[in-house]
């Protein structure tokens, strides 16, 4: 009897990306595609549901973020296996993907034959880096370690908030869940450019370059924990 192919949870908001990623692993047939979802909080039902042997995930999601997605079945200890097909060119973001555990990371430029190698050393138990993200990783590793503080230790920890409003705040948590400026608008009744301004603003206080870190600062302070109405 044949042996089962492992399953693959594909997460990815846009359809013609999500289908040409299918289309790839349907096509090479090492895997079985059994679910698809377009938001995080469906790829966290449908992983309860499916019980996927692979989570392939983008990171920018709508209502919550690949980010989010991960640290929450990371926290839950499920047997998924997580790959990360990401846009972003940003080694920061690709290193907090990584120690969060995830066990493969490539940018969404990979070639099919990479990422279906990639995919077979993860099934072996094995980690997976995109070719294209080592050589900048590795360097932006080498410059932490370089500004080691005086105890060995990486400074490198979320920064304390620098006088935050509520509003910020609750911009913090809605961008750290996945929602869209135009959602956060709608939710927050303010204007879109309200909303990106505070994101600027937010970004500037914190020493922040890119959204992926506000997740892990919004996990950090309990952002992810509250509703909006409890933030203060």
């Amino acid at each position: 009897m044949a042996k089962a192919k492992p399953k693959v949870l594909l997460a990815e908001d846009h359809d013609l990306v999500r289908a040409g990623f299918k289309s790839i692993l349907d096509s090479d047939g090492t895997v079985k595609v059994v679910a698809e979802a377009q938001d995080g909080e469906t790829a966290l039902a449908l992983i309860d549901e499916k019980q996927p042997d692979i989570l392939i995930i983008d990171l920018s999601m709508p209502k919550l973020s690949g980010m989010a997605v991960i640290t929450h079945l990371k926290k839950k200890k499920y047997d998924t296996k997580v790959i990360v097909l990401t846009a972003a060119e940003a080694p920061n973001v690709w290193k907090e993907v990584l120690d969060l555990g995830v066990e493969g990371i490539a940018l969404k430029s990979v070639s099919k034959e990479e990422l279906i190698g990639g995919i077979k050393s993860v099934i072996a138990g094995d980690g997976f880096v995109h070719s294209d993200i080592q050589p900048g990783l590795a360097e932006y590793r080498a410059e932490l370690a370089a500004q080691q503080t005086d105890d060995g230790e990486l400074d490198d920890k979320p920064k304390r908030p620098k006088k935050l409003s509520v509003r910020e705040k609750q911009v913090i948590k809605l961008v750290a869940e996945g929602y869209k400026t135009k959602d956060i608008a709608e939710m927050l009744e303010i204007s879109d450019r309200t909303v990106s301004k505070h994101r600027e603003n937010i970004m500037t206080k914190l020493g922040m370059t890119a959204s992926a870190e506000l997740v892990n600062y919004a996990s950090h302070i309990g952002l992810l924990k509250v509703g909006l109405n409890e933030i203060h």
